[in-house]
């Protein structure tokens, strides 16, 4: 099959999963937004119109996962941060999160990943050439001309760098995921017989940081540590 005829066949599939939707024959509109996903393509679009067909079916834990998805690839866009919302309200552990971090969330994500990377190209090629500027032009106004101008677009440079280095590492190494059983148990060692901590429900968000055979170590918004066997949660 050719590029253009297997993008075709992807939105065929989208299209027919939209009529599936709106017929409310949910489960069949999954299987054809799973297929494209198994096709290798992705948008925020599959993503929010996949985590709406699992909200109606009651999985709440597919549903928050793949509005999570939606929200990581457009953070922009206000329904499916309300639709996201929305399913969380819906979930049985609400973990507290430090005000801090719920700050620090909120900077990173106040813009897309394409509008800071232009941002940064933009500053960057605009501070060298008023540099440029400063040392071939030795003329008073133009000296304090690039004084002026380089200050602010230095300090952007350096936000929007330092905003585009938070996100690409979150993206590469920091791993968050949602849980998708509707209860298990948070243990204190990688072992059947560990020390229960606390348990969680379908649909809470944590973050994972290792792996130890079938289990996983993971981290909750609050700050608490667990391990749980790494088949009861998918990666966002």
């Amino acid at each position: 099959m050719t590029s253009a005829g297997f993008a075709d066949h992807n939105q065929y599939l989208f299209e027919q999963g939209n009529k599936l939707y709106q017929q409310e024959q949910f489960q069949e509109a999954i299987k054809n937004y799973e297929s494209i996903l198994h096709n290798g393509y992705e948008s925020w679009a599959l993503y929010y119109n996949l985590g709406n067909a699992y909200f109606r079916l009651g999985k709440l834990g597919k549903a928050i996962l793949n509005f999570e998805r939606a929200y990581r690839l457009n953070p922009d866009n206000e329904d499916v941060l309300f639709n996201l919302n929305l399913a969380k309200m819906r979930a049985v552990d609400n973990i507290p999160v430090p005000p801090l971090a719920e700050w620090m969330q909120k900077v990173k994500y106040a813009l897309s990943m394409s509008v800071i990377i232009w941002l940064l190209l933009g500053f960057y090629f605009l501070t060298a050439i008023l540099i440029a500027i400063r040392i071939l032009l030795r003329q008073r106004l133009w000296q304090r001309l690039t004084k002026i101008l380089l200050v602010p677009a230095v300090i952007i440079l350096l936000l929007s760098g330092s905003l585009f280095y938070l996100r690409a590492h979150e993206e590469t190494s920091v791993k968050y995921a949602i849980l998708l059983v509707e209860k298990t148990d948070a243990l204190g060692s990688p072992e059947e017989d560990g020390t229960v901590l606390f348990s969680l429900h379908e649909g809470v968000k944590f973050k994972v940081e290792s792996y130890n055979d079938g289990w996983a170590r993971i981290r909750l918004a609050n700050g608490s540590v667990g391990w749980v066997k790494k088949d009861v949660f998918e990666i966002i």
